[in-house]
């Protein structure tokens, strides 16, 4: 008994110190966190990595955090941005916080760890890092760091008046500066700072690929994991932010009278952030904040056509692995009268299957093209509206899936590229359990409940014991392939058991191979019934100076 309690008492002050750590820019406590495989790790949350973007700084590239005196609480979730959807307690312009999760060390384990850095997504609009939706235990356990980070979202991270006086991809600036961060700070808490890859879903996936084509991320990170999102997928380009602002300005005062960007950004930097974030739900444009091209200036994050960029190899030259779930808008069907109205909006008009980022604008070649993509899901005397399953396929593959593929085919031109379909649907992903003829299962975002823990209302996954033998595999198969590639680069680097020891083939522009994510795993390369190689080759021959897919 002696014995155990003179044990203890050296073990507990190894932890306690093991909590304190001293970053750039002062001393930071965090706390202990146990996984529900009882696995302790370390938890460092809301340290703040920029100044306030208030005042003088709001709608600027971030500034760096100042030091501070003294111990920073970092034992909870920092405030989270202004969001366009969402109104909650914790909103705030003071948000940019970044997270470290990070494996106990101990003096036989010296080894820098690999690190994740996860960026959120919410289509640019909206989201958080916070822990209860974005928990890394599952990642923890397999002896990686994961980082997680706030960046600004709607005007606050997108707005832009197209010139040097808003430049504006601010959200993108923040993860920028994020990624020094780690660079500068990640050795203390026992991470590699040469082994550190991207990760994202969604708008997050698609910040990832920004980050691919973007010379300032340059040597931030060495690989990079896109789920559901690419640098060219075309719901994550603006073509022109200018109207935006001015709209956005007009609904907090209609009788405010702005006619040049210094003058909008006066008045925008002068009025409370509260009244911006409420305006921000009643615009009209289509067009909401999202990346876009910059005008040449110091700083500026993207300043070239996107598309041209990675078909040109004019990239970030780091390894990538990039997917889509099977039906992205499998949840359209939640709703089957509006979906019915929809399906019979695209019978009516063809013209409306052609997606605006091909820039075509003459009617008759409009027509034309929505015909020929009509053609690729249904006969001439067939209808979408008595097809409701294809007129679901068409918006999951010309948003999420064709994009991800597009970026995969080109990048794999200069960098190894792995492929995927998530296509599981198992009670673990909350998924629809929809069925519809024509319509795969998997929804946005179903992947996510597989390797990270989440408790949501009415949700918890912390306890797999609840979920079927086939969701257990599929999510320990999850959290192996993910760290498998933040380890080596390559999600199978070896035949194991688990993953049914299948060797995943990199992508060949001659011959797409992609791995199917199911009950099975399975080497594939049929994709979508091979309607991406037709959307592929309309594009190519009839859009106009693409910038993005």
């Amino acid at each position: 008994m002696l014995h155990t309690i003179v044990a203890a008492l050296f073990i507990i002050p190894a932890l306690a110190v093991d909590l304190l750590v001293d970053i750039s820019n002062g001393k930071i406590e965090g706390y202990l966190r146990t996984s529900p495989n009882e696995v302790n790790f370390r938890a460092f949350q809301g340290i703040p990595y920029a100044k306030p973007p208030t005042g003088a700084l709001r709608f600027q590239a971030p500034v760096p955090a100042e030091n501070w005196h003294g111990i920073l609480d970092a034992k909870k979730d920092g405030n989270r941005c202004f969001s366009v959807a969402k109104d909650t307690d914790d909103e705030s312009e003071d948000c940019l916080f970044i997270n470290v999760y990070t494996p106990i060390l101990t003096q036989t384990n010296t080894t820098l760890l690999p690190v994740m850095v996860y960026l959120f997504g919410g289509g640019f609009r909206d989201g958080a890092s916070n822990y209860n939706v974005y928990g890394p235990d599952y990642l923890i356990e397999q002896d990686v760091i994961m980082v997680s980070l706030n960046y600004r979202v709607g005007p606050f991270g997108f707005l832009s008046t197209a010139d040097e006086v808003i430049p504006g991809n601010n959200g993108l600036k923040d993860q920028l500066l994020a990624l020094k961060w780690v660079q500068q700070n990640i050795r203390v808490f026992g991470g590699d700072p040469n082994k550190v890859i991207l990760f994202g879903q969604s708008a997050g996936a698609a910040s990832v690929g920004l980050h691919i084509l973007s010379k300032q991320s340059a040597g931030l990170f060495r690989g990079g994991i896109c789920e559901s999102g690419s640098g060219i997928s075309n719901w994550a380009y603006l073509p022109d932010p200018i109207p935006y602002g001015y709209e956005l300005a007009s609904l907090i005062d209609k009788n405010v009278n702005i006619t040049t960007s210094s003058e909008l950004l006066e008045y925008l930097q002068s009025i409370p952030a509260k009244a911006i974030d409420v305006a921000s739900s009643q615009t009209t444009i289509v067009t909401k904040p999202r990346p876009f091209i910059e005008v040449e200036h110091e700083g500026a994050f993207l300043t070239k056509n996107f598309y041209d960029s990675l078909k040109n190899g004019d990239i970030n030259r780091v390894p990538l692995l990039i997917g889509a779930n099977s039906e992205e808008y499998i949840s359209l069907a939640a709703d089957m009268a509006s979906l019915k109205t929809t399906a019979a909006a695209y019978d009516q008009d063809l013209k409306t299957l052609v997606l605006t980022n091909m820039n075509i604008v003459n009617d008759s070649k409009l027509l034309e093209v929505g015909k020929i993509i009509k053609g690729f899901y249904l006969s001439s005397n067939e209808s979408f509206e008595d097809n409701l399953g294809l007129a679901i396929a068409y918006n999951s593959e010309s948003h999420f899936f064709n994009p991800s593929v597009r970026h995969a085919e080109l990048q794999s031109q200069y960098t190894d590229v792995y492929l995927y379909q998530f296509s599981y649907a198992g009670v673990m992903g909350k998924n629809y359990n929809i069925t519809l003829p024509g319509a795969e299962k998997d929804t946005h975002g179903e992947e996510l409940f597989y390797y990270f823990k989440r408790k949501l209302s009415g949700y918890d996954n912390s306890n797999l014991t609840q979920f079927s033998e086939n969701d257990v595999t599929t999510h320990k198969r999850m959290v192996k392939l993910w760290t498998n590639f933040a380890k080596y680069l390559n999600p199978t680097p070896q035949a194991d058991s688990l993953l049914e020891n299948l060797i995943w083939p990199e992508v060949n522009p001659s011959n797409i191979q992609y791995v199917n994510i199911d009950t099975d795993l399975t080497i594939e390369n049929n994709i979508k019934h091979g309607r991406y190689v037709m959307w592929r080759d309309l594009f190519e021959k009839e859009a106009i100076s693409p910038v993005v897919f």
